[in-house]
């Protein structure tokens, strides 16, 4: 029986082996004894490795082992590959999976992305994808409620999706949560893919995005960007020459939904000073940059402003970078681990990963026990230090 807790439509949404050897360029075959050994699964292998930004050829010689035996790699081996691969032994012996197709992941810059992060972005998606799915198991998430606007401009989408959302025309809400009550699936991205940014892609008639780290203007920004994506282009393949004008459109497809033209036209004028400015940029929490490029393709700022407040905004210290809270992981992972006793480490355990893979995708709210200088082993007693002063 799914947990009450989503009602959160309502809650959100109002809201030992022979040693194998390569001669000649050819592998044994994994036998023993004329019997043929369990071999782990290769799709797992291979997403692992991929996760792992790691060439077949670097984790073969790294294991000792030759490239093919990669792909019927034997049971022995799990351990070796899980030190390698940065995940537990059990995840080798999950049914098959592979990575997202990169065709229908939506990259922020696609062109200077290369392969081998596609790639690891794609089997962290994946992750994301498998991680959502033990989470329904027992929740009953809000459905998917983002609707399909191919073939409308960016400015009649924006239009659109707040009529459909009744989102009015003023500021925006949380956008994370905004997207978490339309049934939106949002984790956040692991640093080693900061350099990807955020991306995004259906699966399964199911949206998600994964966020990188910035500010919480610049990730606002980024979520409507992918939102616009997402609305947008769903029929849209990365391989397609259209995809330069893609990226184009989901800038102003966000700058739109962020920035509604109403309130922008009350708002600003060529008379615009940086105090005006940065009242607007708490106010609409959206990146200064943007509120003045917005503008400018508005009409409302000259060229002349334009360049002089964006000269003067450059100047300004870099904002902080600024976790961010997701509700649904606020509310599930507390409630697994109270009710289910399924902690952090349970739920790791059962997708094969490790600890702090699970804190990476989800803001760090799934919460982790670190090794420090006071661990000590079970029945082990040290004794206090008392001192006076």
């Amino acid at each position: 029986m799914k947990h009450p807790i989503f009602t959160l439509c309502r809650s959100i949404g109002a809201l030992c082996h022979r040693p194998l050897v390569c001669g000649l360029g050819r592998c044994r075959s994994p036998l023993e004894d004329g019997r043929k050994l369990m071999t782990l699964e290769p799709t797992r292998i291979r997403l692992a490795r991929e996760r792992a930004a790691l060439s077949r050829s670097a984790l073969a010689a790294s294991l000792g082992i030759c490239e093919r035996e990669l792909a019927q790699a034997p049971e022995r081996l799990d351990n070796d590959l899980a030190d390698a691969l940065g995940c537990t032994p059990r995840f080798f012996h999950l049914p098959a999976a592979n990575g997202i197709d990169t065709e229908r992941i939506f990259f922020r810059s696609p062109r200077r992305t290369s392969t081998a992060q596609k790639r690891a972005a794609a089997a962290v998606g994946r992750t994301g994808v498998e991680l959502y799915r033990l989470i329904t198991q027992n929740f009953a998430l809000p459905a998917t409620g983002v609707p399909d606007l191919s073939g409308y401009s960016p400015v009649d989408a924006a239009v659109q999706l707040r009529l459909d959302w009744g989102l009015g025309c003023g500021a925006l809400p949380d956008v994370l949560h905004l997207l978490e009550s339309h049934g939106v699936r949002v984790l956040s991205l692991p640093p080693e893919l900061d350099a990807v940014k955020t991306f995004s892609f259906w699966e399964d008639s199911q949206a998600y995005i994964f966020l990188a780290s910035g500010s919480a203007k610049a990730r606002r920004f980024a979520l409507a960007h992918e939102l616009g994506h997402l609305l947008l282009h769903s029929s849209l393949g990365a391989g397609s020459e259209q995809v330069a004008a893609a990226e184009l459109e989901a800038d102003q497809f966000a700058a739109q939904l962020l920035l509604p033209a109403l309130s922008l036209q009350m708002r600003i004028s060529d008379s615009l000073q940086i105090p005006q400015l940065l009242t607007l940029e708490e106010h609409f929490g959206v990146p200064a940059a943007v509120i003045l490029a917005h503008s400018r393709a508005s009409g409302l700022l000259g060229e002349k402003t334009y360049c002089w407040l964006s000269q003067e905004i450059a100047l300004e210290a870099p904002a902080p970078v600024q976790p961010v809270t997701s509700r649904v992981f606020s509310l599930v992972f507390p409630s697994l681990q109270l009710e289910h006793r399924a902690s952090t480490s349970v739920i790791a355990r059962e997708l094969g990963l490790r600890e702090e893979h699970i804190h990476e995708l989800t803001f760090g709210q799934a919460f982790v026990v670190l090794a420090g200088q006071n661990e000590q082993e079970p029945g082990e007693i040290h004794r206090g230090h008392l001192r006076a002063l």
